[in-house]
């Protein structure tokens, strides 16, 4: 799907779920991201952190195993 990465670090944070997109757009976000009390945030882009690792955002995973909020949140920023 348009090249994008998902991650999960497992509940960790609040963020739980990072999304890079095919521009590098970062955003973080977490099973109800259109809750108030949920979190679904623009990041930056890629290319301005100081390391393009991504390692410490957990384990790659794919957008079907998103919650459907989730998963909406994920296609309107792709």
């Amino acid at each position: 799907m348009n090249n994008i990465e998902i991650f999960d670090n497992g509940g960790k944070t609040a963020d739980r779920y990072t999304l890079i997109n095919g521009d590098g757009d970062v955003f973080g976000f977490d099973d109800h991201p259109f809750h108030p009390q949920g979190f679904g945030q623009y990041c930056g882009n890629i290319d301005q952190w100081t390391s393009r690792k991504t390692n410490h955002l957990g384990k790659k995973i794919t957008i079907d195993e998103l919650s459907d909020q989730a998963q909406t949140f994920v296609e309107e920023r792709i």
